[in-house]
Order: C-alpha cells, then structure tokens, then sequence
C-alpha cells in the first residue's frame, strides 16, 4: 500500500471515529458534517473525497460502533452456562455504567427513534449491524442457531436502556432495568440441564 493510500484510510478512519463518538454523545442528528471534521481536525473539503453523503458516513460509523461495543458486551461470557451468559449480558446492557456513560455505549440505543425516520442507507446499517450482533451474541451462548433469542435479549437491553436514559429520576431508570433485567431471568431454565452450552 502507498503512503498516500495510508494517509487515506486513517483520515477515513479518523472522520469515522468522530462520528462515532458525535453520534452516540448526540445521536443522529447531533452528529452533523462540519461537527465531525472539526472534533476530527479536519476541513470540511476532505469530507468528499471519502463519503458522498452525511448518511454515507453515519451508515459506516453505526456498523463499526456496532462491532466494537458487541465485542466489549460478549467478552467472557462464552466461558459461562447459558443462564449465567445471559444474565452477565442483561447486567452489562442494563447496568448503571452503560446507563451514565453513553460515549462508550450501546450504538442501538444512541440511534434510538431517529432511525426509523432516516435516510434508507442508515436503516440498512441499523438492520445489518443488528443482526451481526444477534449472531455474534448466539455464538457466546453457545447455540449460533437461536437468533430469536439472541435478538430478543438485544431488543429487551435496548429498549430498557432507552428507556431508563429518557426519565428525570435515577431511581427510575434503576428501576426500569432492574425490571427488565428480572423479567428475563425469572424465565430462565432452572437446575443442571439450563447451565451447560
């Protein structure tokens, strides 16, 4: 590879980052061109050179922030039983950490309501990032077939979270996911035949 072809990609890379972190700080539509070149440090003529729309930039920073923040939420937990992976997962999805700190969080969540009125290119990437997730959550269960659960467990995490972020009180929003959290685990198998993979 060249340098100039180097120099390329880490500025692409660098315009994707920052977006990232504008889009889960401010969502969409907080996640504007010229405030994601400037947190990058770079002029807003080198933008074209290497997406040819805001919602070209945003569908690529969804996807990549999608795969970063699922490998954080699945570390460790294919070393568990099923019951035990998937209540370390609605800890982590719906813990106050994730809760306090949506810079570092959940891209799904971060998009919220906005994806369903955006541009085709962003839904795709909400869709194509989602079933990644879902797939890469059945492997650590150890059941790569059980997509439904997978998604499932993903949609009650997101929705919770999305929740839990939208109201005044703290007590609330603790609430909101310790609630979400129990519904699930109370339905889990119980006894030996529920902790194996």
């Amino acid at each position: 590879m060249t340098k100039r072809a180097e120099q390329k990609m880490e500025t692409r890379k660098k315009i994707v980052d920052s977006a990232t972190r504008k889009f889960l700080t401010e969502g969409l539509e907080g996640a504007t061109i010229a405030g994601v070149l400037g947190d990058a440090g770079l002029t807003h003529g080198t933008f074209y050179a290497h997406f040819k729309s805001k919602e070209a930039m945003l569908a690529e920073a969804f996807v990549a922030a999608a795969a970063e923040t699922s490998e954080r939420w699945i570390k460790g937990v294919s070393d568990l039983s099923k019951s035990q992976g998937i209540a370390l997962l609605l800890a982590r999805g719906l813990g106050a950490g994730h809760l306090h700190h949506p810079e570092t969080g959940c891209p799904f969540v971060a998009a919220g309501a906005e994806v369903w009125r955006t541009h085709k290119d962003i839904r795709q990437a909400y869709e194509e990032g989602m079933l990644a997730v879902a797939s890469k959550v059945a492997e650590s269960l150890g059941d790569e077939d059980d997509i439904d659960q997978a998604l499932a467990i993903h949609a009650i995490c997101t929705g919770g979270l999305t929740m839990a972020r939208s109201v005044v009180s703290e007590e609330v929003a603790l609430r909101i996911m310790r609630a979400c959290r129990q519904f699930v685990i109370k339905r889990l198998p119980k006894g030996p035949a529920s902790d194996t993979h």
